[in-house]
């Protein structure tokens, strides 16, 4: 099981990790943009940490923000800003149980460096407690293709997708030709990239200047570019773990999430399973595919070489019949992710409500006059202090964020 620890966690935001491990260095910086979203989000961790623990951030919440959430029931961690703990020697000496970035890569663990000599020995004999060059693998595609085709190969029935449907690797772009006349539409992804980013779906069979530009660019940084059939997917869903780095792992449930047509993150279906896919995802389905998942992924090198949460990307497909079949394992996020988020927020919510968790990134308007707009429209209420119905936002709506997070409930 998770171990609770009496001394304090450490928690940061880094959601551009598998960015930072594809780039390699510890110097790599996310673009402008990505950025943005790194710091007007950087409180999320929040919902897995206890009252002891210390979220760093890069601006403090401000006391609004803080009592909005005290008053939604949330007992809430200590908030320090990361310049100032890299500057604290005081902090830096304090005995420290563990660190928990958002996911690790070498980025991650040069900038958390400095407090490793206060942490735990349970911390520092964990696999993923310093970065070898061996861990790059694990968060690659590849490492789902095997894992997807041990899958297929394991189950007794018609349940998953046929291998045929799974992603092949692909070292030029004549190869990409070659499966775009096979498959006709395709998708094609970077061996290392995160929440839709770095994929590129083709609904037509040709390959213009810049989608040709893009896949030797991917080559030229990651050797290989991920090419696979366009499916004709139902709903997105995922697996949710906890590895304890000794070849243990813990089912946590289900997270259902929604995309946009190009593939990236929109938001999480709160309150189990979204009532439209109950009948299609029966209980029978669930269990063969988390049993056949956990045994896979337990006889794993991730199961020896990782410690934290992790998710299974999966998907609900039509086949050519329009027979519903399952593709058990798109892609593994060894890291925390909106779908484990999620998990954590359903602990809060009213047993007879039902909602979803989302990204606001709208341009046009910032999260704080979202957030008035919002407030008036559906006013949040409680019931035995359990979030019943309305709007609660995540992230500060205070602050001119860009980039923001909120939950939107509704009575059953």
């Amino acid at each position: 099981m998770v171990q609770t620890e009496i001394t304090p966690k450490i928690f940061i935001y880094n959601p551009t990790c598998e960015m930072a491990i594809a780039n390699g260095t510890v110097s790599f910086m996310p673009n402008k943009t990505l950025t943005k979203f790194e710091h007007d989000l950087d409180v999320l961790p929040l919902f897995f940490a206890g009252k002891m623990d210390t979220v760093m951030v890069h601006k403090l919440p401000d006391q609004q923000f803080i009592n909005l959430l005290t008053k939604a029931g949330l007992s809430l961690p200590n908030f320090k800003p990361l310049s100032a703990a890299l500057a604290d020697s005081d902090f830096i000496k304090m005995p420290k149980g563990s660190l928990h970035p958002w996911g690790w890569s070498p980025r991650i663990h040069h900038i958390l460096k400095p407090f490793k000599e206060s942490c735990s020995i349970n911390f520092l004999n964990q696999p993923n407690a310093f970065w070898k060059e061996e861990h790059r693998e694990l968060y690659c595609r590849k490492k789902a293709l095997e894992v997807v085709k041990e899958a297929i190969n394991c189950s007794k029935n018609s349940l998953f997708i046929n291998i045929d449907q799974t992603a092949k690797i692909c070292t030029s772009v004549s190869e990409v030709e070659n499966l775009m006349s096979k498959w006709k539409q395709i998708v094609i992804k970077a061996p290392l990239s995160s929440a839709g980013r770095g994929i590129q779906i083709l609904r037509y069979a040709t390959l213009n200047e810049s989608i040709v530009q893009s896949i030797n660019g991917i080559l030229a940084s990651q050797s290989y570019v991920m090419v696979e059939p366009f499916l004709n997917k139902v709903f997105d869903f995922s697996l949710q773990y906890y590895c304890n780095g000794k070849g243990e792992l813990d089912y946590l449930g289900l997270g259902f999430f929604e995309t946009d047509s190009k593939g990236q993150y929109l938001s999480n279906y709160l309150g189990g399973i979204p009532s439209e896919i109950k009948a299609l995802l029966t209980e029978n389905k669930i269990l063969e595919l988390q049993t056949c998942m956990s045994k896979i992924l337990s006889d794993s090198d991730i199961a020896t070489n990782y410690t934290g949460y992790f998710g299974v990307d999966c998907m609900l497909v039509l086949d050519r019949e329009e027979k519903l079949r399952i593709h058990p394992c798109l892609e593994i996020n060894l890291r925390y992710n909106m779908s484990t988020l999620a998990l954590f927020l359903n602990k809060k919510i009213h047993p007879n409500t039902k909602g979803n968790f989302k990204i606001f990134n709208q341009f046009k308007a910032s999260f704080d006059q979202f957030h008035l707009e919002m407030t008036d429209k559906y006013p949040f209420e409680m019931q035995d202090g359990k979030w019943r119905s309305g709007y609660l936002p995540l992230v500060s709506p205070f602050q001119n964020k860009t980039f923001g997070a909120y939950i939107l409930l509704k009575k059953e």
